[in-house]
């Protein structure tokens, strides 16, 4: 199977900001709290997620914007995931976890298959899996794919909220004109057709002016709209941005094909 990432792709996650964030010490300190309560949240999941979710809970913000979300009909505009992840083979959102999400989110209750947004935005707000390249929240929590997206490296932090949209709904808006018309200046757009199926699987990478690393977006497009499956940080070296453009067709990232 081809490797579904360049090899050396996997240091940015954990890389510092290329842009130093406003009030950064304060920034840390509400990082640290959220990501202690996030990791309190997942153990106690795992045996009641319920108990530990609820909207009063130490994450009660994450309920009340998939609530948000399922009233919005945010879910709907995303591709559909899986939460094994390629790399490892192993479930990176424990099956409790991702049932009550998808209760939470009027979403069927299945595993491992699911609406790749409530996966890959809030499933990895609360995995604690290891994987290559490091925890899967990093990507919400440490600023640099805003920051890669020419966004404030805040407009992601999962429990900022200065005009009361969603985090899924702020990642949606992001990524999804990304996909729908890559810029001229984008460093990498490639679509590979899916056998089957009239859409492709488009792969855009994008950097901001005088931002070190990259941004990864991934999603279906074609007759049947612009579907986001994930996006994430990388680094965008001319080794990586080469073989990354070289790769063979195939499916990536844990999207689910029909």
């Amino acid at each position: 199977m081809p490797s579904p990432v360049p090899p050396d792709a996997a240091p940015l996650d954990q890389a510092p900001l290329d842009v130093a964030p406003p009030d950064s010490a304060a920034l840390h300190s509400l990082d640290a709290a959220a990501l202690r309560a996030l990791d309190d949240a997942a153990r106690a999941a795992a045996d009641d997620p319920d108990r530990a979710l609820r909207p009063d809970g130490p994450v009660g913000w994450l309920a009340a914007q998939v609530d948000a979300d399922r009233t919005r009909g945010t879910f709907g505009r995303w591709g559909r995931s899986t939460v094994v992840d390629e790399l490892t083979g192993a479930p990176v959102v424990p099956e409790p976890v991702l049932a009550w999400l998808q209760r939470r989110a009027g979403l069927p209750v299945e595993f491992p298959g699911t609406d790749a947004g409530l996966a890959h935005v809030y499933g990895y707000l609360l995995s604690t899996a290891a994987t290559p390249f490091g925890l899967k929240r990093d990507r919400w929590t440490g600023g640099a794919l805003a920051a890669a997206l020419g966004l404030d490296p805040r407009h992601l932090l999962p429990w900022h909220r200065p005009d009361g949209r969603t985090l899924l709904e702020r990642v949606t808006e992001a990524v999804l004109p990304l996909l729908a018309d890559p810029p001229a200046g984008a460093l990498l757009a490639r679509d590979d057709a899916v056998p089957g199926t009239t859409d492709a699987l488009r792969t855009v990478v994008v950097r901001a002016q005088g931002v070190r690393g990259g941004a990864l977006v991934y999603g279906w497009v074609g007759p049947g709209g612009v579907r986001p499956v994930t996006a994430f940080p990388v680094a965008t070296t001319r080794r990586w941005l080469r073989e990354a453009g070289s790769l063979p067709p195939a499916p990536r990232y844990n999207v689910l094909v029909p």
